[in-house]
């Protein structure tokens, strides 16, 4: 079996609070991308300065 960096820094990474994170910020895109044809990130949740 092949090293693969990209698990091995996931590894690292995906400690519980960010795992609960990514949960809520995908159930949230998801309710707001429901039933839409056009929409995309960029539209829904638009960069900040």
């Amino acid at each position: 079996m092949e090293n693969n960096v990209f698990e091995q820094m996931a590894k690292r990474y995906d400690i519980e609070d960010r795992i609960e994170l990514a949960k809520v910020i995908v159930k949230e895109v998801r309710s707001e991308l429901r039933n839409s044809q056009s929409k995309s990130l960029l539209t829904v949740f638009p960069m900040r300065n």
